[in-house]
C-alpha cells in the first residue's frame, strides 16, 4: 500500500509533524478492515439439471457427493477430504454436485445410492465412469480424481448424434472407440454392445469383428477373462478372417496364456504364425510364450 503526503504539508512544517501520523493511523485502521482472502473451497452445485449443462458447455467429468445430514462418515469426508486444498484443486477438474439425499430422494434412487457418503463420476452425458461408496483413507481418492479424464469436449459431435437417433450404429461405435482410447473401459464396452444390437452392424463383417474384438480387450484392460475369451471366440467363429485377425487372435492367446492355460494358447499363435508372421502382434505372442516358459522351469 502506498501512503502519500496531505496536499497542504510541507517538509520542515510543524503540521506536517501532525498530519503523517494521522494519515498512518487512518490507513492502518483501513488495512485492518480489509477482509482476508478467502480459504479456497470446492464449488458445490445442487442443481443437477444446471450442473448437466456446464458439464456438457465445458465439457467436463460430473462428480456427483451423495450425502446426508445424520451421515457421520459424510462429516469426516467434509474434514479429511474436501477440505485439503489439493483436492480443491483437483475439484476444478469436474462439475461437483452436492445430493442431500433427504432433500432429493428421487437422485438417490435413480443413482442407485444405497450407501452413505457415495461418490459418483459420470461424464457430461450422465454416462457412469466411477464410483465410492462409504469413506476410508483420503489419499486413496487422488489417485481416482487424477484418473478420471478431463475433457470431452470431442465426445460431443458425437453425442449430439445419439440424442438425435439413440440407436444410431455409427455414434455408438466411435463412443465406444473414444472412451476406450479414454481407459474408461466399462463405459466403452456399454456403447459397443448397444452397437451390437444394431441391423447395420450385425450386417457388416468388418465392423462386427472390430466391434467384438474390442469388447475383448475392454475385459482383459478389466482383468475379466473369461469375459475376453467369449468375445474373440464368438468373434473367430462368426468372422474367421477380417483385416484386424492379428488383435483378436493375439487377444485370445493372451487371455489363455494369463489364465495358465498353455495348451489352449499354443495352437493360437500357430495362427498367428499362419495368418499374420509380419504381425508386431505374433512376435510378442512369441515373447510372451517364451516368458512364462522361463518361469515355469
Amino acid at each position: 500500500m502506498t501512503f502519500k503526503l496531505a496536499k497542504d504539508a510541507r517538509p520542515g512544517a510543524s503540521r506536517s509533524i501532525i498530519a503523517a501520523p494521522a494519515l498512518l493511523i487512518c490507513a492502518a485502521l483501513a488495512w485492518s478492515a480489509e477482509p482476508s482472502p478467502a480459504t479456497p473451497a470446492i464449488e458445490w452445485r445442487t442443481r443437477l439439471d444446471k450442473a448437466m449443462d456446464l458439464a456438457r458447455q465445458d465439457g467436463k467429468p460430473v462428480l456427483l457427493d451423495f450425502t446426508a445430514s445424520w451421515c457421520p462418515a459424510c462429516r469426516e469426508m467434509e474434514r479429511q477430504l474436501w477440505s485439503r486444498p489439493d483436492v480443491v484443486t483437483l475439484s476444478d477438474k469436474f462439475v461437483c454436485v452436492k445430493v442431500d439425499v433427504d432433500r432429493s430422494p428421487e437422485l438417490a434412487q435413480r443413482y442407485r445410492t444405497q450407501a452413505l457418503p457415495t461418490l459418483i463420476f459420470s461424464d457430461p452425458w450422465g454416462t457412469e465412469i466411477a464410483r465410492r461408496e462409504g469413506f476410508g483413507a483420503a489419499d486413496e481418492y487422488l489417485t481416482l480424481f487424477r484418473a478420471i479424464p478431463g475433457d470431452f469436449s470431442d465426445l460431443a459431435p458425437w453425442q449430439a448424434r445419439l440424442d438425435a437417433s439413440r440407436h444410431d450404429p455409427e455414434a455408438l461405435r466411435q463412443i465406444g472407440i473414444a472412451y476406450q482410447k479414454l481407459n474408461l473401459f466399462q463405459a466403452s464396452t456399454e456403447f459397443l454392445e448397444r452397437a451390437l444390437k444394431t441391423n447395420q452392424v450385425r450386417s457388416q463383417p468388418e465392423v462386427l469383428a472390430e466391434i467384438l474384438t474390442l469388447i475383448g480387450w475392454n475385459s482383459l484392460k478389466m482383468g475379466n477373462l473369461e469375459s475376453a475369451k467369449k468375445s474373440f471366440e464368438r468373434c473367430l467363429k462368426e468372422i474367421p478372417t477380417h483385416g484386424s485377425l492379428d488383435m483378436t487372435l493375439y487377444g485370445l492367446f493372451f487371455a489363455h496364456l494369463s489364465a495358465g492355460e498353455r495348451q489352449e494358447a499354443e495352437p493360437l499363435l500357430q495362427r498367428l504364425d499362419s495368418c499374420c508372421p509380419t504381425s508386431r502382434l505374433t512376435a510378442r505372442a512369441h515373447a510372451d510364450l517364451k516368458l512364462v516358459v522361463a518361469q515355469d522351469r
